[in-house]
């Protein structure tokens, strides 16, 4: 009763037997119930799957267990990969391509970044992917020439040892006929066999990289039960999404060429120049604690909007907003202030132009008071006008910024510009866009990856010699990456 408030609207329980799982209700439900709810059934199905698994480890010892999780994909949101990728022996991933009209090879990257993360930096496999068109959505294009070969080793540059696909014979009759196969209904005549077996060779050629880790250059807090939170009824503004701020983050951090860790709230950061929190609207006082340590000692913290806020079982932290997060960002919000459909506000500098651009934010702004944070913009128009927009807070031997509005595209960049300079993370300008540069090291040795999604050909420059794995070339200074095309170097030394 305590932990659900069930004060509220007369719902007290005198007995565990009164419990039922959320149902239909004249209005809206109990939310703290409905997360405990999520959980239960998260927990439920982990349970399950944990019995299965010793039952194999019994009856074939040594051989690994694992599952298929789908990390990216919307409708395996009740799932908690934190906690699933602690019970597998091997961390596996769906990803299918989201042809909708975003730039695809983005999604798939943080896919593959978020399946590294879940498996704790190790190694990981793909087991499953298309060849070419999927059968689900409401318009399935086929992938271009060379489009399947770089989607398989972007996920091998972000860490896993394999690239598999569904299906091997494509399907005669079936749900699932018109999803693409390596042997499709054109038989071994066709593109898609030709660079399927092509990917084989190319594989290989790159037997050398298993085993070795991903290098990430900046980490992004992402939890699966504030998500859950979040998108529970009657919050200030249905159009605020989380899983929206993680995609704006992650795109703004790839197009600065920056590989990003994913990060429990509580976990360690200390690796971590730049940390960037996108929406992490549950979040414990301990986790304030740990962020607060990360930038006392050196850290660059990053806090978009609606950050915070409530605790484990969705009751507001004591105090004002934002809760948790209170100290370290240096501030307190009065209240928030939602904007309305199609509604922006302007962000200005203090000192004008000569200090920084002038910033479109949209959907939200908080009433923001400083508690020894500086305002670096402020807002010149709607409720908080003249009030700090976003802020930077000195900490220790660190900084923690706060975002009070969603910004988006070059708006978002302005400021993470300026917080990649507090991490003293230079800028790559030296690589073009869209053409993807990942780094594997360990034991066999440091491999770099060039992957090409733009039709013009590219240079990429390297911190020395090295072997081209693919076409056995010698590579020294810069590397040539044809248009569509991957490269991958071992460098010397």
């Amino acid at each position: 009763n305590e932990a659900w408030g069930t004060a509220f609207w007369g719902q007290r329980y005198r007995g565990l037997d009164e419990i039922d799982p959320p149902r239909a209700t004249p209005t809206v439900a109990n939310p703290a119930q409905r997360l405990d709810y999520a959980r239960f059934a998260d927990a439920t199905m982990r349970e399950n799957f944990c019995s299965e698994r010793d039952i194999l480890h019994r009856l074939a010892p040594g051989i690994p267990v694992t599952t298929n999780f789908m990390t990216a994909l919307s409708q395996c949101d009740s799932v908690d990969y934190w906690a699933w990728g602690r019970e597998t022996d091997l961390v596996t991933n769906d990803h299918y391509l989201i042809t909708d009209g975003r730039r695809t090879h983005v999604n798939l990257a943080m896919a593959a970044d978020l399946t590294r993360s879940v498996a704790g930096g190790a190694p990981w496999l793909l087991l499953e992917h298309s060849t070419s068109g999927v059968n689900w959505q409401p318009r399935n294009p086929a992938k271009r020439p060379g489009e399947m070969a770089r989607n398989s080793l972007a996920h091998v540059a972000r860490g896993s040892d394999g690239a598999m696909f569904f299906q091997w014979r494509q399907s005669r009759s079936g749900a699932e006929k018109f999803h693409s196969a390596m042997v499709p209904h054109a038989g071994t005549d066709s593109r898609v066999w030709r660079e399927v077996s092509g990917l084989g060779a190319d594989l290989g050629l790159l037997s050398g990289i298993r085993g070795t880790r991903t290098v990430a250059d900046a980490a992004m807090l992402w939890d699966w039960q504030s998500w859950w939170a979040q998108k529970l009824e009657w919050r200030p503004s249905e159009d605020h999404d989380a899983r929206e701020r993680a995609d704006a983050f992650y795109a703004s951090m790839y197009d600065r060429h920056l590989t990003v860790d994913f990060a429990h709230p509580d976990a360690d950061l200390s690796g971590y120049p730049l940390v960037v929190v996108p929406a992490l609207y549950l979040a414990t006082e301990g986790t304030g604690r740990n962020l607060r340590s990360y930038v006392e000692n050196g850290g660059t913290l990053v806090v978009s909007y609606f950050s915070g806020i409530v605790d484990t079982q969705d009751a507001v932290h004591p105090g004002p907003y934002p809760g948790a997060l209170r100290d370290v960002l240096g501030l307190t919000i009065e209240e928030f202030s939602p904007l309305g459909e199609g509604g922006t506000v302007r962000l200005i500098t203090p000192g004008g132009a000569a200090e920084g651009p002038e910033l479109t934010g949209d959907l939200w702004s908080d009433v923001v008071i400083p508690r020894g944070a500086e305002t670096v913009w402020s807002y010149a128009d709607g409720v908080p006008a003249g009030r700090p927009a976003v802020t930077r807070h000195r900490l220790g031997r660190g900084t923690a910024w706060y975002i009070s509005t969603r910004l988006s595209g070059p708006h978002l960049d302005a400021v993470l510009d300026r917080a990649c300079d507090d991490a003293r993370i230079a800028p790559r300008t030296g690589l073009p866009h869209d053409v993807e540069v990942v780094r594997r090291t360990g034991d066999n040795g440091t491999y770099l990856f060039a992957i090409n999604h733009t039709g013009d050909d590219a240079k990429v420059p390297l911190d020395g010699p090295g072997t081209e794995l693919l076409t056995g070339e010698h590579t020294v200074g810069r590397l040539a990456v044809p248009a569509g095309a991957v490269r991958v170097v071992r460098l010397d030394g």
